[in-house]
């Protein structure tokens, strides 16, 4: 079965394809001027050997802009192409590739959104770094990284016992894009 995955982050775009027991992966740095909604669909053009049967990427957190430029690409060739989704959270994608480590994505907002014991919060880098010296690994944006989160999401999709009940395209929020700092948050 064709599978093509995608993931955006600040200033990359990366792309994964599995077909009969073969890989190919590219990362795609972005130039200068640049945007992820002017190379993304080109790169996915250039890139694909063939129609996928299965299109997958994340619902976030992250990039609130990444996070809708992705979705809103999976939607198209979703329709283009008759496809199914596979569209996980990044926070259960991050935990499941590194093993059960706590997944950080860094929010851009002086923080991380992390899952520790199955609870969605944020957490600081110092309050990570805590977590780090009482031996806790953490993965994501603060410790182990990915080279290739598209790649991890093929290898999730084809592992995952029911990948046909992970095809929600709600953008999974820890907290509204508008919100400012932490200091804003109220309970």
């Amino acid at each position: 079965m064709a599978i093509l995955g995608f993931s955006l982050s600040t200033g990359v775009c990366q792309l994964a394809w599995h077909h009969e027991g073969e890989f190919k992966e590219h990362v795609a740095l972005l130039e200068p001027g640049q945007t992820h909604a002017g190379i993304l669909t080109s790169l996915i053009k250039d890139f694909l050997p063939m129609p996928p049967k299965v299109i997958a990427t994340t619902t976030g957190p992250g990039s609130f802009t990444s996070i809708r430029i992705q979705l809103a690409t999976a939607i198209g060739l979703k329709i283009g192409y008759e496809t199914t989704l596979f569209c996980p959270n990044t926070l259960d994608l991050l935990q499941w590739a590194f093993e059960g480590a706590i997944p950080a994505i860094d929010s851009f907002r002086g923080d991380y959104f992390t899952k520790i014991d199955g609870s969605v919060s944020y957490a600081t880098e110092q309050e990570l770094n805590v977590l780090k010296d009482q031996g806790k690994s953490i993965c994501g944006d603060l410790g182990q990284a990915s080279k290739n989160l598209a790649l991890h999401l093929l290898h999730y999709y084809l592992f995952h016992p029911n990948p046909e009940s992970i095809s929600s395209l709600e953008p999974y929020y820890v907290r509204t894009p508008e919100y400012k700092t932490r200091a804003n948050y109220q309970g």
